[in-house]
């Protein structure tokens, strides 16, 4: 035989096409697969169509064993681009199958090898072909954007699972070189944020590449054409890129109005997180914002997780955290007098978490130690609100409420105080909500309660505050009514009725108001009195109050009447 490799395309009609070929994921019936030697362990990629692949191969006839080619014989390995018919059909389709490392055997029918008239005088006509092949390796390559225009080669793997995605910060490098090699910008290593206009035209393509890659991935951008590679750059260009550092991005404000923002630069250990009543050990290296920070003084803060100790921003970032994590929490506003902070600009923290020291799991305790935690949990949220720390009492509430969502097979007496627990914490829930002015999450807990305690006074009272924030008058009306049957002399429920009816009235106004103005516009009159429901008319005399009639004076504000029996 030839010292020249031997032809492993043609002889098969359109086998030369450089068109993708699709790369199934078994074989067809024609190419029959023998693992001789399988892939060393953790080697479970396989290459995909465009990649570049090298392997050392040995083709024999199946009729009598002869060999007709070998490129071990020749001491060189063997390339070619998988998938673009660069090598017989069975070729395209059996190296796809394999892994980095294995070493197989392929009986290929003459369909998916030279067909009917063979490769004369190596390979007779309706030949069944042998091949040993052992993939060494492959260079992943890719059409980024299907045209040609930008080919992405893999120059070295990156490491983890994690690719960056379309609204991600990363730290990259970027070298940008002509086709022959010279240099014509370095930009270094960089912080980027994906969907900023920082690097020009590149960046349409350098964050099409950056999906693609993992952490410590390195790859080379060979731009083909001024589309891609700018006018400048007429004849294109290779970019020359390394993804340093995937950021994973934040939200951890309770409300998820990006208030807080926690932005990890350092990767922690494992996976745990601390929980509720969790110790930790949280050092704040740095503080910036544009005021003043004289009071400023890094510190290492050990504290209980939920308990209000440090402020609401500390809170909710260290629960979001590993430990080992180092992470820049961007706050709207902070006020923190262990580290000497109080501003109501952007402030922009730098922390680690050192340690933690998990609280049990709830699901690890007995009956009668999820009763006592949760009743010691609900003295938290009781001071927290008491301090007007809202959002974490609120937290706080929730927490023991869903800690007794199924309850069926505790103990009478257990069962009982759980029963009550989840009451008082839905319905103080309930009332941090209300602060919050989040009047439909107050309403639909008040609701919960309801369902199996119908008569309960302050949810009928706190879901007609719930009404009367969303203007929904009427229904503050008809809760108020029911409380009044039950407890007739309620002041403040008679307060919160007459502020409801002071509020009908404005909105029938304003609707006589734009009622008449499209009955003008139409040239039509007179104009009908508004629809008054009977319900929510009050006899005057059951309304007076019995002192003075100091009522009027004293209807509590909303925000006073939320914190009703907390």
């Amino acid at each position: 035989m030839s010292d020249e490799e031997f032809p492993m395309t043609g002889g098969m009609g359109d086998m030369g096409d450089d068109s993708d070929m699709d790369m199934p994921s078994g074989l067809p019936e024609g190419v029959e697969k023998e693992i001789i030697t399988d892939a060393p362990a953790g080697n479970y990629k396989q290459p995909k169509s465009g990649d570049e692949v090298t392997v050392h191969y040995v083709g024999t006839l199946a009729s009598d064993g002869s060999q007709f080619d070998s490129s071990r014989s020749r001491e060189k390995p063997f390339n070619f681009t998988l998938g673009k018919g660069q090598v017989i059909k069975g070729w395209d389709l059996g190296v796809a199958t394999m892994k980095k490392g294995e070493v197989a055997k392929f009986t290929l029918s003459p369909d998916y090898a030279y067909g009917a008239s063979g490769s004369p005088p190596a390979i007779p006509e309706n030949a069944t072909l042998v091949f040993e092949v052992e993939l060494i390796d492959w260079v992943s390559k890719d059409d980024l954007f299907g045209d040609g225009g930008v080919i992405q080669l893999q120059v070295a793997e990156g490491s983890g699972w994690k690719s960056p995605k379309e609204d991600s910060e990363v730290r990259l490098s970027l070298k940008a070189l002509n086709m022959d090699g010279s240099l014509i910008e370095d930009k270094g290593s960089m912080e980027y944020v994906m969907g900023s206009e920082i690097l020009g035209i590149w960046g349409k393509t350098v964050e099409k590449a950056l999906l693609k890659m993992k952490k410590g991935e390195e790859s080379k951008l060979t731009c083909n054409n001024s589309t891609y590679a700018g006018d400048s750059h007429p004849d294109g260009l290779v970019l020359e890129l390394k993804l340093e550092e995937v950021f994973e991005v934040t939200d951890v404000s309770p409300a998820k109005d990006k208030s807080m923002m926690k932005k990890q630069i350092k990767e922690g250990e494992g996976y745990e997180k601390p929980n509720d009543a969790a110790k930790v050990v949280l050092n704040v290296e740095s503080a910036q914002t544009a005021g003043d920070l004289a009071g400023f003084a890094a510190k290492t803060l050990e504290f209980t997780c939920g308990e209000g100790h440090v402020c609401d921003a500390l809170e909710f970032a260290v629960s979001a955290m590993k430990k080992g994590e180092r992470a820049v929490l961007t706050v709207a506003g902070c006020e923190e007098p262990q580290l000497g902070l109080k501003s109501s600009e952007k402030v922009i923290l730098t922390l680690e978490l050192t340690s933690f020291e998990k609280a049990k799991d709830t699901w690890d305790m007995s009956e009668e130690e999820k009763v006592e935690y949760g009743a010691a949990r609900k003295d938290v949220g009781a001071n927290l609100f008491k301090a007007a720390r809202y959002q974490l009492a609120m937290e706080r509430y929730k927490k023991v409420a869903d800690l007794f969502s199924y309850i069926d097979n505790y103990k009478e007496e257990n069962k009982a105080k759980a029963i009550e627990l989840k009451k008082a914490c839905t319905l103080n829930k309930a009332a941090c909500q209300l602060k919050l002015e989040l009047y439909s999450d107050a309403k639909a807990s008040c609701s919960t309660v309801l369902k199996d305690s119908a008569n309960n006074v302050k949810a009928l009272f706190r879901r007609a505050q719930a009404e009367f924030g969303l203007k929904n008058y009427l229904d503050c009306v008809k809760d108020v009514k029911k409380i009044l049957e039950l407890e007739p002399n309620n002041r403040e429920a008679r307060a919160l009725a007459k502020n409801a009816q002071a509020g009908q009235k404005e909105e029938d106004k304003k609707s006589k108001g734009l009622f008449g103005k499209m009955c003008k516009a139409l040239g039509k009159g007179p104009i009908p009195e508004p629809y008054k429901d009977k319900t929510f008319d009050f006899d005057e005399d059951e309304a007076a109050e019995e002192n003075d009639g100091e009522a009027e004076a004293e209807a509590p504000e909303m925000a006073q009447a939320a914190a009703a029996g907390a």
